[in-house]
């Protein structure tokens, strides 16, 4: 098994949903052990922007750690126009290799780049920006490897980069709990490395690919 999220592509979707058909899509959720966790996140999320901002069409969406561009993709059939970004740490699974083809699909797009390089390169804004389980790894390096470890410098210096460049929300979610991680660790992060925060509205709990609880933020920049 290459991941633990739905091995789906952005015309599978568009085709269940245009369609009404779910059937491919329920045979793909099957055969994963923890079927539902990308769709999961991507709606809650997108029922969150549709909540607060009545439509999704035309949003611009960030998705720092994309992993196989599930939630990315997901967003980009609803109207919202999503661009995807990881590093090739975990390209050895074979994450990213059909992401590169899907980007022809209108509102989908994906960079295999690190963060840094990403926002050095492109000066874009976003409205919204999801950072899903990916800022523990800033620390720890990839899976606690210390690989691409950033310095506390650098997380700074992202976090502010990143404040700086959305318009509505991000989309936080962060270890809840779970070995090697602090009761709270999530917030406590954030606060080590900001001076002040947007405010913060919990979302709820998610569930990780590890089995454990997790839990998802939105910082709301408006």
């Amino acid at each position: 098994m290459k991941t633990y999220l739905p091995e789906l592509t952005v015309s599978d979707l568009m085709h269940a949903i245009a369609s009404h058909d779910w059937s491919s899509v329920e045979e793909k959720l099957g055969a994963q052990q923890y079927e539902r966790l990308g769709l999961d996140r991507a709606l809650a999320i997108a029922s969150d922007l549709t909540a607060r901002h009545q439509s999704l069409q035309g949003l611009k969406v960030l998705d720092v750690g994309c992993n196989n561009g599930l939630v990315a993709k997901t967003l980009s059939t609803l109207g919202i126009s999503a661009v995807g970004i990881d590093n090739a740490d975990v390209d050895r699974q074979g994450l990213y290799s059909d992401l590169e083809s899907q980007t022809r699909f209108a509102g989908f797009e994906y960079h295999s780049k690190d963060l840094a390089e990403f926002l050095d390169e492109d000066g874009r804004w976003w409205d919204c920006i999801l950072m899903l389980s990916v800022t523990h790894h800033w620390e720890t390096g990839y899976a606690m490897s210390g690989e691409r470890r950033y310095s506390d410098h650098d997380i700074r210096r992202l976090l502010a980069v990143l404040f700086r460049r959305t318009r509505l929300s991000i989309y936080y979610e962060c270890p809840s709990n779970e070995p090697g991680f602090k009761a709270g660790f999530g917030v406590e992060f954030l606060l080590r490395y900001c001076g002040e925060l947007p405010k913060l509205r919990a979302l709820g709990k998610t569930i990780g690919p590890n089995g454990y609880l997790r839990e998802l933020w939105a910082l709301d920049m408006d």
